[in-house]
């Protein structure tokens, strides 16, 4: 939010000017890259090098461009409107407008349903017997946490909801619907969870990186979360959220998938408190 509220930024929003808004972005979100911006804002590359070059207008009334903009880029409601699109939740903004600061008799509610994306696939690199324990300890995470599931149509992430639903038979889970598009994948979620995977998971590590997202690989299922572990070894700027005892933890390991679920817990425990 602090990004948003800066003033060069919403000048650059009130003045649709998405050249200035880009170049702003990626000076500031020194990770991000033009072609992750490209894919985040559903633009081709060239689109995005244009407006940080300044060969294409930087000033955009299309509204449909805006919006790809500000959905990608996951603008907050205030800085939408200052673009002149509609707030994604209006309801909540006029409460928000009406009234910014909590009661002194208020106290906060515990952080509950933390969003997660379960992202990667079985690939010809991925070690199937780690990733099969693997879903058996992340249906127990969530079922145990209650965290909210974001996944795609194939991968592991469905077939963990699948074995939730075939092992714990929850009332509210009848059908499984996995989120078409890696973007869409990963939008609401704060932490990404990686196993295994090919091209597809790299592209959604990559969006997730973008917008900030917590990315948490498990090395030992192979395939891209072991090619991510191995990055994030040499470049600490991917994992900057995550203590490095924590980090070499993930690899350091006889039993993987259920270590591994421990540390993800304890690492969503120390930011949101116990969910349970």
């Amino acid at each position: 939010m602090a990004f948003w509220g800066r003033e060069d930024i919403q000048r650059a929003l009130a003045c649709r000017d998405v050249a200035d808004l880009l170049r702003l972005f990626l000076d500031t979100f020194a990770h991000c890259t033009q072609t992750q911006l490209a894919l985040l804002t559903q633009h081709d590359r060239s689109d995005i090098s244009n407006w940080i070059r300044g060969v294409r207008q930087g000033r955009v009334s299309d509204i449909e461009v805006l919006t790809r903009i500000a959905d990608g880029l996951q603008m907050p409601d205030q800085a939408r409107l200052l673009l002149g699109l509609a707030p994604t939740n209006p309801e909540a903004l006029r409460t928000a407008q009406h009234d910014r600061s909590p009661r002194p008799t208020e106290q906060a509610e515990p952080a509950r349903g933390v969003k997660v994306a379960i992202c990667g696939s079985r690939a010809h690199d991925t070690d199937a017997s780690v990733i099969n324990a693997a879903i058996r300890c992340l249906a127990r995470l969530v079922m145990s946490n209650g965290y909210q599931v974001s996944h795609g149509p194939v991968g592991v992430g469905i077939e963990v909801v699948t074995y939730i639903a075939d092992q714990y038979r929850p009332p509210e889970i009848a059908q499984a619907f996995g989120l078409f598009g890696h973007r869409n994948v990963i939008h609401d979620a704060e932490y990404v969870l990686v196993l295994g995977g090919a091209a597809g998971t790299q592209t959604e590590i990559d969006l997730a990186l973008a917008v900030g997202k917590k990315v948490i690989p498990l090395p030992g299922s192979g395939g891209t979360a072991r090619r991510f572990y191995h990055r994030a070894a040499q470049d600490p700027r991917l994992r900057s959220w995550i203590s490095e005892q924590d980090f070499t933890a993930l690899n350091v390991t006889t039993d993987p998938a259920e270590d591994f679920v421990r540390i993800v817990e304890q690492l969503i425990t120390n930011e949101h408190g116990d969910l349970t």
